[in-house]
């Protein structure tokens, strides 16, 4: 049985209390609470963690969550920097028992970067947008009232 664990950065407990505090009291978004929360939802996604692994009985996976070093293959992308670090467990290579799960685990890599793309695209879409309303409004309370 394989194990495929893809995530993102996970949200830190910054953007969790802006996101929460959006939804308290029932008072009216404010906007520049929103843009804010998108921003540091913006710049905290920088990595992509890909593990795939295989545990060595029923008892490891139900006794631990983390898998031995070498039945793991694990991939962590910086999605600013670029820099792409392996690990490729020796039951992967060579004529070990898993070489097979490692066409599985590049198009988990390749899967997983794709949807990171359409989070971080839509992300910008919402930010623009909001930004477009803050530019609105502004203008609107700006322009001199007409009788």
């Amino acid at each position: 049985m394989a194990e495929t664990n893809s995530h993102f950065s996970k949200p830190s407990n910054e953007f969790k209390r802006k996101v929460k505090k959006l939804n308290t009291n029932g008072e009216k978004f404010n906007i520049d609470d929103i843009i804010d929360a998108i921003q540091t939802a913006i710049v905290e996604v920088v990595e992509l963690e890909i593990t795939t692994w295989v545990p060595e009985s029923s008892e490891q996976l139900q006794e631990q969550q983390i898998a031995k070093p070498g039945n793991r293959m694990h991939t962590i992308i910086n999605l600013i920097d670029g820099d792409i670090n392996n690990e490729v467990g020796s039951q992967f290579v060579g004529s070990g028992p898993y070489t097979e799960l490692r066409e599985f685990h590049l198009s988990q890599i390749k899967e997983s970067r794709e949807i990171m793309q359409k989070n971080i695209e839509s992300l910008q879409k919402l930010y623009g947008f909001f930004i477009e309303i803050m530019k609105s409004r502004k203008t609107s309370q700006q322009s001199p009232s007409r009788p």
